[in-house]
């Protein structure tokens, strides 16, 4: 973390602002005198509609107030995935500015109260503050939170009254602008360009992070971005903020502000008195909205507590006190008008829009502004840290409790214990790297066995990854209808990944655990590599780069006195020296005396990913993977596809979980019945395939091209295509399964599934399993992997309904189609970079692209 503290001069803030176009006029020659005002500085009315700084500006805006007061400090929390500074600024009174190191160091001991004495605690009760962290705008669409942070820290900066003395006597605010600053400045720049066009205010063609989208607030147990990482070392590392406040937008035509409490189910694992801090300061949100005339506040509605995955979420688990708000959207910075007769609920908590106990004041409709949602942000902004004030030693001690509540939870010789012996070492040291990334304390013994300790602060956040889920079916009427899940439903990272975790007794005087480097011979004639390992993609992608040879065993072989299994790598020295730079910590590389015979020389296949203009954060994801796996693959739209000859450029086209609509004509499913109405995107990125695309994807697969349907997309292939496979689910009556990890049973033998374990769990959240016919002559079918037969055996981790119309289906198959292939898969291999126990059937699926049918 960089402070960005010191005096800046005016040169610099000038300079800073030329990077970014300001609308709709430049700034003064010279920063004002004193403290300017955000408008003042920007040259422009900060919140006015069809206006918006983009984050640049409020860069250099923070960076001047920074250098003008005494009351702000201005950190770097790291790059982002472009190359953007993410800025953190600190808010507090001078003297605890300037005490900033103590005020730390009592944070870290009140979050981890092991050896504390209780004549200490008293003591860091009175001398400690409240650390509050504020994150706004992680999805770029919804921009007010990041215009509104330049006014609260204006206003924090600059007032004299009694009132916001005390709190900044009491509070520290660690207020981030944005958490996604790519995205921030790719909206803006969108909505910039479109403003006075009928696409004002609309979708942009793309993805608002460059990888993941409106997912980067899903990776907060997985940590695979830069920016995730970044704030998560500020969180559990730098600051260890007791509170945890994370501003959001959702649609228009519903309430104007959801504030805590949270709708059910709550997970049973997080410590009360997180709810009671929560609840208590959604009140003070709420009491202090109505007061200020603020209509429309509801609590107890849609967002649940159960789920892990997001910013605050995975900080309930770690003792943190996180809340949450939703404030309604505007079309970005252009008004909207809301016909009375169009707000709805329809959610959990407001089946019907009207009064009730938790929506007294219902909005009546009417114009809503990019100013309204900035206002009704602000005040809930100043209600928290108004609370924060007022309770400052009730959340400290708060927050000391639950601390101490989690080390007593376990006995101290209760552990996790990842053995060293795995069928995937890799994934093992990859599992072991994340949890130390998330702070959590881990052991190793002399044999390479990690133990992950329970009695720690982070104990329950432990079990919770590592043990299964099953999700709480609670229910809010008699009948059978039970609260569905929020996002998904299971995360359980052993299961994830496939490592072998499981409880243990903890030895004592365990050294702490350090990553173990790759086993790599040196000077080898040529190594060997397992196959079925994620990892190893990489190192195979690095050698094939370099111009090293890599060899593939079709068949089981001897070399070296080992029997290798059909899909070993071979590779030379070469390509050996190369796969040293992409190993990881957990992969093993055995050393040959050479290059064994009867194997078939591998080339690096040509990687093609549809991208549709519909954004799709499955392409993103799959972008993602491929990339850090070593794949160099190219997007294609939908002009590229339909204008044919994809076979000269491609040996695998992958087609991401995108629903067949949207592949097909650009637009969004929709259910029956519901409203057909799309705002299109600007017609050079309307539309889908049609028929020219469908027609150029079947003639790439009869020239010889592999085709990849991940989940949903199978569906799409299956209506343009001759196969012998059919959705066994459609339609999927009384068949739900949100995000779940099921039971997959692999068919050994087959490209797609070399080195794959004999089960594997497979992440599932789409109505798709394939009933699949015997063929004709014309082509070959292979049923790669299916549910087991019995109902009670699918589910693993999380929750299903209807799991018998899913039993001895097909969860993966494979077929020939003229001279190519097609490899259909019923659930994301590569879901939100989580899944790595089955990347390899993608991964494989990519080799096979190459190889001899």
């Amino acid at each position: 973390m960089r402070s960005l503290r010191p005096q800046l001069p005016a040169l610099f803030l000038l300079a800073a602002l030329a990077a970014s176009p300001v609308l709709p006029a430049e700034p003064a020659a010279a920063v004002p005198a004193g403290i300017p005002a955000p408008s003042e500085f920007l040259g422009f009315e900060v919140g006015a509609d069809r206006t918006l700084a983009d984050y640049r500006q409020i860069g250099a805006y923070l960076r001047a107030l920074a250098a003008a007061s005494d009351r702000v400090d201005l950190e770097s929390l790291g790059e982002s995935t472009r190359g953007e500074e993410i800025l953190l600024a600190v808010i507090s009174s001078p003297e605890n500015l300037a005490n900033r190191s103590r005020l730390q160091e009592i944070a870290r001991r009140l979050a981890d109260p092991r050896g504390l004495a209780p004549e200490e605690e008293a003591v860091l009760l009175d001398e400690g503050r409240v650390f509050l962290l504020v994150t706004c705008n992680i999805h770029a669409t919804e921009s007010a939170a990041s215009q509104m942070a330049m006014e609260w820290a204006h206003a924090l900066a600059t007032a004299s009254d009694e009132r916001t003395g005390r709190w900044l006597d009491d509070v520290v605010l660690l207020l981030a602008p944005s958490i996604n600053p790519d995205g921030q400045i790719m909206e803006t720049e969108w909505y910039r360009a479109r403003l006075g066009t009928p696409q004002e205010g609309g979708r942009m063609p793309w993805l608002y992070h460059p990888y993941v989208g409106h997912d980067n607030n899903r990776d907060w147990f997985m940590l695979t971005q830069k920016e995730t990482r970044a704030v998560s070392r500020a969180v559990y590392r730098e600051w260890l903020p007791q509170v945890w406040l994370d501003q959001h937008q959702m649609g228009s035509t519903g309430p104007r502000m959801f504030v805590p409490p949270f709708a059910e189910p709550a997970s049973p694992a997080i410590h009360p008195l997180v709810w009671r801090d929560v609840n208590l300061i959604g009140a003070n949100m709420a009491f202090r909205l109505e007061q200020a005339g603020k209509s429309g506040v509801i609590y107890g509605y849609a967002f649940d507590a159960y789920w892990p995955g997001g910013t605050k979420n995975t900080a309930w688990w770690k003792n943190i006190s996180g809340l949450l708000t939703e404030v309604a959207s505007a079309r970005l910075a252009s008004p909207v008008r809301i016909e009375p007769s169009e707000l709805a609920g329809g959610g959990k908590g407001l089946v019907e829009y009207g009064p009730q106990t938790n929506f007294p004041n219902p909005w009546p409709g009417g114009a809503w502004r990019l100013r309204d949602i900035m206002d009704y942000e602000r005040i809930a902004s100043d209600a928290i840290l108004e609370t924060c004030s007022e309770r400052r030693r009730d959340l400290l001690a708060n927050a000391l409790a639950r601390a101490r509540a989690a080390i007593a939870s376990f006995a101290p010789d209760e552990a996790w214990r990842l053995p060293a012996v795995q069928r995937d070492p890799a994934a093992a040291a990859a599992l072991a790297a994340l949890l130390d990334e998330h702070g959590v304390e881990l052991r190793a013994s002399a044999e390479g066995d990690v133990y992950v300790p329970l009695a720690q602060p982070y104990g329950r956040f432990v079990e919770e990854m590592l043990s299964v889920q099953r999700f709480p079916e609670v229910k809010l009427v008699p009948g059978r209808e039970i609260v569905r899940p929020y996002d998904v439903a299971a995360w359980t990272l052993p299961l994830m990944m496939g490592v072998a975790a499981e409880r243990a007794a903890l030895p004592p005087d365990l050294p702490r655990w350090r990553p173990v480097p790759p086993q790599w011979p040196a000077d080898a004639p040529a190594v060997a590599l397992l196959p079925g390992r994620a990892a190893h993609a990489a190192v195979v992608n690095a050698a094939l780069a370099a111009g090293g040879e890599v060899r593939l065993a079709r068949r089981p072989l001897t070399a070296g006195g080992v029997e290798w299994p059909a899909g070993t790598w071979f590779l030379d020295a070469a390509g050996a020296q190369a796969g040293l730079v992409a190993a990881t910590p957990g992969v093993v590389a055995t050393p040959l005396s050479g290059m064994p015979g009867e194997t078939e020389a591998l080339r690096a296949p040509r990687v093609g990913i549809y991208k549709p203009w519909l954004a799709s954060m499955d392409e993103g994801w799959t972008r993602f993977v491929l990339e850090r796996a070593g794949f160099a693959p190219r997007t294609l739209d939908n002009q590229t596809v339909q204008k044919g000859n994809l076979r000269a450029s491609f040996d695998v086209l992958v087609l991401p979980d995108i629903p067949k609509e949207t592949i097909a004509t650009g637009r969004p499913k929709r259910e029956e019945g519901a409203v057909r109405y799309f705002a299109d995107l600007p017609p050079e990125f309307a539309g889908g395939l049609g028929k020219e695309g469908a027609a150029a994807l079947v003639e790439f697969a009869r020239a010889g091209g592999t085709l990849v349907a991940l989940a949903s997309a199978g569906e799409y292939l299956l209506g343009e295509m001759e196969l012998p496979v059919r959705n066994a689910l459609a339609p999927a009556d009384d068949f739900a399964c949100p995000g779940s990890l099921l039971r997959g049973q692999v068919a050994p033998g087959h490209p797609v599934t070399w080195g794959l374990p004999e089960e594997v769990a497979l992440f599932v959240d789409v109505p798709l399993a394939f009933a699949t016919l015997p063929p004709g002559p014309d082509l070959e079918r292979w049923v790669l992997a299916t549910y087991p037969t019995a109902p009670a055996d699918v589910l693993l981790s999380g929750w299903i309904r209807g799991e018998e119309q899913i039993a001895r289906r097909a969860a993966a198959v494979a077929t020939t189609y003229g001279k190519g292939k097609v490899v259909l898969l019923a659930f994301r291999p590569q879901h939100r970079a989580q899944t790595h126990a089955t990347y390899p059937f993608l991964f494989n699926a990519l080799y096979w692209s190459v190889l001899e049918r």
